[in-house]
């Protein structure tokens, strides 16, 4: 299987945590990105916060996936995680490992911001260098401080996220060396068997969920 450390799991579940009471610092123009990010989280907290009876997880999940895919950048995470890989793949192949890619970061960690509740991010400062910034904010919880980075990069005035860095831990940096591992040992397509088998699994685990909350039992 498809593993990551601790912090790396951190840094996914707190970029679609997206938590309640997200606020931002400083007083940004729309098109800063720092101002893009919390004006998207807040959508995803709309999205958690809206009651809709016993069975709105799965139709809220959808939702927050949708808004989260507005605002990441797939094609450059998956480039930057497959590193000198890229390259030797063809275009067919790049594509479905940025799909294969998404749907494993979705299933480990979507359906974990069904958790949150009074954690909050205040983002700090931006750094802006031509078409890439860097975005620097603080989780904090029962007053413990956490620092959380994005990496964005612009996309025809639109600020993407392709990279999240978690007390020094970047999300890209740990999927490379591990993705690279699996590589060296098993080959391109091991990897790609690995991630199709470990989306499987999610599905399945999905529709036992779904016939439970329906009342049909799964043994």
């Amino acid at each position: 299987m498809i593993r990551i450390n601790k912090k790396s799991i951190l840094s996914l579940l707190f970029f679609f945590l997206l938590l309640a009471g997200v606020r931002a610092l400083p007083c940004y123009a729309q098109d800063e990105p720092i101002d893009q990010l919390k004006v998207f989280m807040d959508e995803v907290v709309l999205v958690l916060q809206r009651d809709e009876g016993d069975c709105s997880w799965t139709h809220k999940k959808a939702e927050i996936v949708r808004i989260v895919k507005t605002r990441f950048d797939a094609k450059e995470l998956a480039m930057r995680v497959l590193a000198t890989e890229w390259k030797k793949r063809s275009p067919e192949e790049k594509d479905n490992f940025v799909d294969l890619f998404i749907q494993v970061l979705e299933n480990i960690y979507i359906d974990k911001i069904e958790m949150y509740s009074d954690e909050k991010i205040f983002f700090v400062k931006q750094i802006v260098k031509d078409n890439k910034a860097l975005v620097y904010s603080e989780f904090v919880k029962d007053n413990l401080k956490i620092p959380i980075s994005y990496r964005l990069k612009n996309s025809d005035g639109q600020w993407l996220v392709y990279d999240i860095i978690v007390e020094g831990v970047s999300l890209v940096g740990n999927y490379r060396k591990q993705f690279t591992h699996i590589i060296k040992k098993e080959q391109y397509s091991g990897l790609v068997k690995r991630m199709e088998e470990k989306i499987r699994e999610s599905k399945i685990k999905d529709l036992e969920g779904k016939k439970q909350i329906s009342g049909v039992g799964v043994s």
